[in-house]
């Protein structure tokens, strides 16, 4: 029995072009119309295209579609007709006699740029024929002229047409520190800085214009061009004096990255946060501990109690010790607890009396860093995991912090137990 002669209900268009690997397999363009589908699989189905029938091809590259009613039918062939689009851009377009097909004698071939195989059509006369090769000729030539007049145009405005069409928020505009003096902000411009432009204005007298411009206009801080090893610098100075945008290279493990991604794991790990509000106050520093206002210091007292499954990257037991570290304003950073070694005992480490406090002026800004480390024989440290948290995101009492590798990607069981106490001005 000829599977084409059930009647199937399901219609599918191609996603993609699709090129048979197999001779059970369709070939096919982009937008192309496969119908009689059938579901054999989850992964391949069955259908009718190019006059092969229930051909396989993958589920992935196609979507189905509605079917077309019954007076769409073609009564003389007993077919759906349905419409579609080819990509005509470069096209090429030629007109055969199959006198093997009586009524539709003339087919119009038309080869496109992107399909993997030929669009054929048949019609009844060779004029029609002719006519229609004229009017798709036409449009080919006006398709090739447009292309030619962005190309000229990318040429004269050194900007592609399509990544003109993506802006629509803000206009990259080189920045120019004295004609923003002169002119003002303009909130829809945004400029981008190399890490060392951004940190010589930071470290200059420029750090008070640079904090209002962050309160108007958008910034981005990206890594210079020397870093051939794709390193980092450290983002915190960024943040602090309101960049929005600071660049990374994602590709490397590193302090910095630990630091991004702990970051923006506030607010839910949205990928953004809001300021707060005392940046957009005249006056405020984040080098100065004095401009702060209305920000309510804390303190912060961390007692590391054991950890579990802290093991070396090589072979061996670890004799892992742990380091916590505060980072975030300059007048805040520098703040270390180190531990003693456990010797020759990364399975289940017990610690005695580590503890350390933290004095955190500006809570907004600062991190807190759990590094754990191997000693090896010769007295040289070795990383086996670290964990980063905003501090505006502890919570009290004891608790399990969760390692993770140079990635800030999970390590099994590896985990630090430790007890937290926050306070503040007011409750002590």
């Amino acid at each position: 029995m000829d599977p084409s002669a059930i009647n199937s209900k399901i219609t599918v268009k191609a996603l993609y072009d699709y090129r048979a690997e197999r001779p059970d397999e369709l070939s096919f363009c982009k937008h192309a119309i496969i119908t009689n589908v059938t579901k054999p699989d989850d992964d391949w189905w069955k259908g009718d295209y190019g006059g092969l029938k229930q051909h396989y091809f993958p589920k992935l590259y196609v979507q189905e579609i509605e079917r077309t009613e019954p007076q769409d039918m073609d009564e003389n062939s007993g077919e759906s007709m349905f419409q579609g689009s080819l990509d005509l851009k470069g096209a090429i377009v030629d007109i055969a006699h199959n006198p093997g097909c009586p009524g539709m004698e003339w087919v119009i071939r038309i080869v496109t740029s992107t399909a993997c195989t030929a669009f054929e059509c048949a019609v009844e006369s060779k004029d029609l024929a002719l006519e229609w090769n004229s009017s798709i000729q036409q449009v080919i030539q006006k398709t090739s002229r447009l292309e030619n007049e962005h190309r000229e145009l990318e040429r004269t405005k050194k900007i592609a047409k399509e990544m003109s069409n993506l802006i629509i928020y803000c206009r990259s505009v080189n920045f120019n520190l004295e004609k923003a003096k002169q002119q003002g902000f303009i909130c829809y411009e945004m400029s981008s800085f190399p890490e060392h432009k951004a940190e010589k204005i930071i470290c200059q007298q420029e750090r008070e214009f640079f904090l209002k411009y962050h309160q108007v206009q958008f910034s981005r801080v990206y890594p210079k061009g020397q870093r051939f090893d794709s390193s980092n610098y450290n983002p915190i100075n960024m943040w602090n004096c309101g960049s929005q945008m600071v660049a990374l290279n994602f590709q490397t493990g590193d302090k910095p990255m630990q630091l991004n991604q702990a970051k923006f794991r506030d607010n839910g790990a949205s990928g953004y946060l809001l300021k707060p509000d005392f940046m957009f106050r005249d006056g405020f520093d984040p080098f100065d501990k004095t401009s702060l206002i209305n920000v309510e210091p804390l303190t912060v007292s961390i007692r590391v109690i054991a950890g579990r499954h802290l093991c070396r990257s090589k072979r061996g037991i670890a004799s892992p010790f742990v380091e916590v570290e505060l980072i975030g304003a300059p007048f805040d950073s520098g703040v270390k607890l180190s531990t003693k070694r456990i010797l020759d005992n990364g399975f289940n480490p017990r610690w005695s009396d580590e503890t350390c406090e933290f004095e955190v002026a500006n809570p907004y800004f600062a991190l807190l860093r759990f590094l754990v480390q191997d000693e090896d024989v010769f007295g040289e440290p070795n990383f086996i995991g670290q964990a980063t948290y905003p501090i505006t995101c502890l919570r009290t009492g004891y608790r399990s912090v969760w390692l993770k590798n140079a990635y800030s990607e999970d390590l099994e069981l590896a985990s630090l137990l430790i007890h937290i106490s926050v306070k503040t001005a007011s409750s002590s």
